[in-house]
Formats: C-alpha cells, structure tokens, sequence
C-alpha cells in the first residue's frame, strides 16, 4: 500500500508536464479506437474482485494490479504490453472443501492500429491484435498455449457531452481450439469536465458453450489532464457468467515535452 501511495504520489507531482489529455481503456471492457502519439507512455493498472456463487459452490477472484502499458511507437500504432496477479479462492458448499490458485498471469503483448478518423457517420475505427505468453505464467494460471486475440474497435461522437464505442472480436483461451466472439457497447457521458460516467453491456458468444453476457457501469474522474482516477462494477446477465464485480485503480499518461 504505501509503495501505491509513493507512486500516485510520484504521477500528480510529474503531471503538470504533460500536456495531451489521456483517453484510456479502463475501466469498461470496450476498447477505445484511439491510439497514443509516437513516444508517448500510459501505464493503467487496477484492482478488482469479481465474485460467483451458486447452490454447490462459492468463488472470489482476486485480480491485483491488471496493468497495461501502453506505448506509441509509429503515427497511428501502439505497443501494448500487460501483466497481472490473480487469486482464485474456491469453496463447495456441498463438501466444505476450499481451495486456491494463484499466480502471475501470461505476459499480453499486442498492437493497436488506427485505421480512421471519425467523419461524419464514419466512426474513428481501430485494429486490436494480441498475443498472451505463457512464459510469464504461474503454474495455476498457464494456459499451455500462445493464446490469440483479435478486436475491431469503433467510436461516434454524438454530442459535446456523449460518446458511444463498441467492439467486435475473437478470443480463445490456449486450450480449446474453438473461439469466444465479444461484443461490446458502451455509452459514456461527461458529467463535468473531470467526472465522467459510462454504463456498458459486453459478452461472449461461444461455440459450444453457453454465451456469457454482462452489464456494468462507473464513473471516471481527471485529476489531471493527463491523470485518471476510475471505479466501476457490473453483473452477469447469464447464468454462467460472474454474479458481480467492483473495480477500481487509476491511469497515467507521460509524453515527451515538445
């Protein structure tokens, strides 16, 4: 806690040196369609506790420090690359067995290319590609395999005050060689120039499973224009999806001075 608070500490005071206004991708599950300037540096991280429960079984996940840092290296590209630490508690109501997993998560490494501006009814679109490693895994959460993702996101401005994005896109998971499509959309609002809202439905469609759908919603706050304060939660719209989860954390953007 206190190396949390030394490093949020650390960001306000080297705020006042940058200058673009961040745009990040937290907390909503939608990815945004634009794309950092070359040179630029944004790290967001976050803690978050989704929680599942049913007739036979109750499981808390602990997701600590889900960070991303993001990259831009060329005009309209950036590299991404995230890491991130779960525990898994476990409890069957039917025996009284607990159990745990825990671990390092695969390392994300993966490309963001924007594809267009925002025109007219053309939305800003972008191109997501991904690649998580399970060299960086720990032994609970190794999923054996390279695993693959892609993602198409779009964004309307529809008014000084709203926005809306939305994802199209397809994930596996290292050990099944059938896909999961996302979808997601969100609608955000700014509430005033530092506090936003947005309310958010995203979800999995599977090939062989039943789909997943969920709804969620927070509030984001600009302590800086270039410093971002976020808390969000949601619930499962579907039987196998997580009942609920709460999360929080912050994001940061440096760039170069000019």
């Amino acid at each position: 806690m206190k190396n949390l608070i030394l490093i949020i500490s650390l960001l306000i005071t080297l705020s006042a040196s940058a200058q673009e206004e961040i745009i990040t991708d937290r907390p909503d599950q939608t990815e945004s369609a634009s794309v950092l300037p070359v040179k630029g540096i944004q790290f967001e991280t976050g803690f978050a506790l989704e929680m599942d429960e049913t007739a036979s079984y109750e499981l808390d996940n602990y997701i600590y420090n889900s960070s991303l840092f993001r990259i831009g290296v060329f005009e309209n590209t950036e590299f991404r690359l995230g890491l991130g630490y779960s525990d898994e508690k476990y409890m069957s109501r039917l025996t009284d067995m607990e159990s745990s997993l825990s671990g390092l998560s695969p390392l994300h490494t993966g490309l963001k290319v924007k594809m267009t501006e925002e025109k007219g009814l053309l939305p800003e679109m972008a191109l997501l590609a991904s690649l998580d490693w399970p060299v960086t895994a720990g032994r609970d959460m190794d999923p054996g395999n390279v695993v693959p993702a892609i993602r198409m996101a779009f964004a309307h401005t529809l008014s000084d005050r709203f926005s809306l994005g939305y994802n199209l896109g397809a994930e596996w998971d290292g050990v099944s060689p059938e896909a999961a499509y996302f979808y997601s959309v969100v609608l955000g609002a700014g509430l005033t120039d530092k506090l936003g809202l947005f309310v958010e439905s995203y979800g999995y469609l599977m090939e062989s499973d039943e789909n997943i759908h969920q709804f969620d919603a927070g509030f984001t706050y600009l302590v800086e224009n270039n410093f971002q304060l976020d808390i969000s939660g949601g619930v499962g719209l579907s039987e196998n999806a997580p009942d609920s989860f709460v999360s929080f954390g912050f994001s940061y953007l440096f760039t170069p001075k000019k």
